[in-house]
C-alpha cells in the first residue's frame, strides 16, 4: 500500500493513494467520515487528481455531507435500480417506461462498463456525435434525454453529485417525416392487416387519436348514445378531450365494447388486466403485404386525419382541439394537402381567372380605382 497512515480522530489527514488489483484506490477521512473508493485508474498521477476532485466535491457540499460507497457501474445501475423504479413510477404510462428501456440499450452499449461517476460531459458529447451518425437527430435527443433523467435519479440516490448531461446541447430537429396516406393505400393496408390492426388503424384515421390513446381506451370512455369517445390520459393536459365519432369509428368501438371483459377495449394479449402497448410486428407485416414503400408508421394515420380534415374545410382551431394539440403551430405541422388537392386548388384558380377574362379591356374599374373614386385615396382636400 502506498500512502500515509490514517487516523480516525475526526481530523482531516493527508490524501492517501494505494494500489489494489491493478488500479489505484483512495482512502481518507473528511470531517470524521472515512471515504474509500476505487478510482478505476492505473496511473498514479491521474488517480491523485481523481482523489483531489473527490475531496473538492466534499468540501463544496460540506453543509450536508453524506457518505457514498463505490459508484456502481452504469449497466448495473440501469438494470437493477433505474428500470425497476421506472416500471413502478410509470405504471400508469407504460409507454414511458418502454421508452426508457429502448434508450437504455445504446446507452449501456456506450457507458455500461463505466462507473456512474466516470461518465463525463466530454463522453456524453462523444456519444451524441457517434449516435447521430446512425440515427436521426430526434432519436439521438431522446437517448440524451433518457440519460439525463437516469442521472438525475442517480443524484437522488446519492450516486452522483452533478449531472454530466447538463450543458450538453441537443441536436436541432427538423419537422420529421409526416406521411399522408392516400385512400388507395389505406384500402390496401387494411386488406392485408389482421382484424386487430384493422380496428386500431381505422380508429386512428377516423378520430386522429394517438396509437397509445387507442390502446388505453376503456369501455367507460366510449359514449355511444352521444357519439363521442373521451381521451382520459395524454402527454399534455390538452390531450384530455372529447372526440365526436364518425359512423365507421362508432361501429368499430361498439363492436370492441361488446367484447371487452375487463374494461380495456384493446387488452394485452398475455395479460388482459392491462392494455396493449404495441402492434409493430403486425403493422410491418401489413406494409409488406400491401407493398407500400416505407417509411410508413401507424402514427401516419393520425397525420392523415389532420390533413384530410383541413382539406375537407375544417378550420385549424377545431382540428387543434380534435387532435389534442397544445398550440396551433403544432397543428400546422399535420396539415399537408395531397398532390391531388393542390391540383384541384390550381384548377379552381384557373376557372376563376377564366370567368373573369371577359372583363379584360372593359370599362370596369379595379378595386383600387373604385376606392380612390369614393374619396378614400389620393390627396385630402378641404371643403
Amino acid at each position: 500500500m502506498q500512502g500515509f497512515c490514517l487516523r480516525s480522530n475526526g481530523k482531516e489527514t493527508e490524501l492517501s493513494i494505494y494500489k489494489r488489483g491493478g488500479v489505484y484506490w483512495y482512502d481518507f477521512w473528511f470531517r470524521g467520515i472515512r471515504y474509500r473508493d476505487s478510482t478505476g485508474l492505473r496511473n498514479n498521477t491521474a488517480a491523485k487528481n481523481a482523489e483531489a476532485i473527490r475531496r473538492a466535491e466534499l468540501a463544496e457540499g460540506r453543509a450536508g455531507i453524506v457518505h457514498r460507497g463505490p459508484s456502481p457501474k452504469f449497466e448495473d445501475f440501469v438494470k437493477k435500480d433505474f428500470m425497476p423504479w421506472s416500471e413502478k413510477q410509470h405504471e400508469a404510462h407504460p409507454r414511458t417506461h418502454q421508452y426508457y428501456g429502448v434508450s437504455s440499450k445504446p446507452l449501456i452499449a456506450s457507458f455500461g462498463k463505466l462507473p456512474l461517476d466516470g461518465i463525463s460531459t466530454a463522453l456524453v458529447e462523444k456519444f451524441k456525435v457517434k449516435r447521430a451518425e446512425n440515427v436521426s437527430p430526434a432519436s439521438t435527443n431522446r437517448d440524451l434525454a433518457a440519460l439525463r433523467y437516469m442521472c438525475n435519479f442517480a443524484i437522488r440516490q446519492g450516486h452522483l453529485t452533478s449531472n454530466p448531461v447538463k450543458g450538453v446541447e441537443f441536436l436541432e430537429e427538423g419537422p420529421g417525416s409526416m406521411r399522408v396516406v392516400s385512400h388507395e393505400e389505406q384500402k390496401r393496408y387494411l386488406d392485408k392487416a389482421n382484424p386487430l390492426l384493422q380496428d386500431i388503424a381505422t380508429i386512428i384515421v377516423e378520430t386522429g387519436m394517438r396509437p397509445e390513446e387507442v390502446f388505453t381506451t376503456r369501455k367507460e370512455n366510449v359514449h355511444v348514445d352521444e357519439r363521442y369517445v373521451f381521451v382520459a390520459k395524454g402527454k399534455t393536459r390538452f390531450a384530455r378531450r372529447n372526440i365526436p365519432l364518425t359512423d365507421t369509428a362508432l361501429d368499430v368501438l361498439g363492436r370492441r365494447m361488446r367484447k371487452a371483459k375487463l374494461g380495456w377495449l384493446f387488452p394485452h394479449r398475455r395479460d388482459p388486466r392491462v392494455p396493449m402497448t404495441t402492434i409493430q410486428k403486425a403493422h410491418e407485416a401489413a406494409i409488406k403485404g400491401a407493398k407500400i414503400r416505407p417509411p410508413f408508421r401507424l402514427y401516419d394515420f393520425r397525420h392523415t386525419f389532420g390533413s384530410r380534415s383541413a382539406m375537407a374545410g375544417v378550420d385549424l382551431p377545431t382540428i387543434k382541439e380534435l387532435m389534442g394539440h397544445s398550440n396551433i403551430s403544432i397543428t400546422m405541422r399535420y396539415v399537408h394537402p395531397t398532390p391531388e388537392h393542390k391540383k384541384d386548388a390550381v384548377r379552381k384558380l384557373d376557372n376563376f381567372n377564366g370567368e373573369h377574362q371577359k372583363f379584360v379591356g372593359s370599362p370596369q374599374k379595379s378595386p383600387q380605382s373604385e376606392h380612390k373614386r369614393n374619396g378614400h385615396g389620393g390627396k385630402a382636400t378641404e371643403k
